[in-house]
């Protein structure tokens, strides 16, 4: 469970520019940010399952990273 993964999710649901800046560079877009190397593995893969198996109980109400 990573609280600070679910808190980088949070910014990126709140911030589109952030979240189209992921979507074509996750590295660049996790610059900066305090998240383990398995956080931005898991961020990296962009599987919603594996990202909210990897939250645990600190993903946000409807948490979803990524559509289809």
């Amino acid at each position: 469970m990573s609280k600070k993964a679910a808190n980088f999710i949070a910014k990126l649901s709140r911030d589109p520019k952030k979240a189209e800046h992921f979507k074509r560079d996750p590295e660049g877009a996790m610059a900066g940010e305090d998240l383990s190397d398995e956080d931005r593995a898991v961020l990296k893969t962009k599987d919603n399952d594996r990202i909210r198996k990897h939250l645990g109980d600190n993903a946000p109400p409807g948490c979803v990273v990524f559509s289809s």
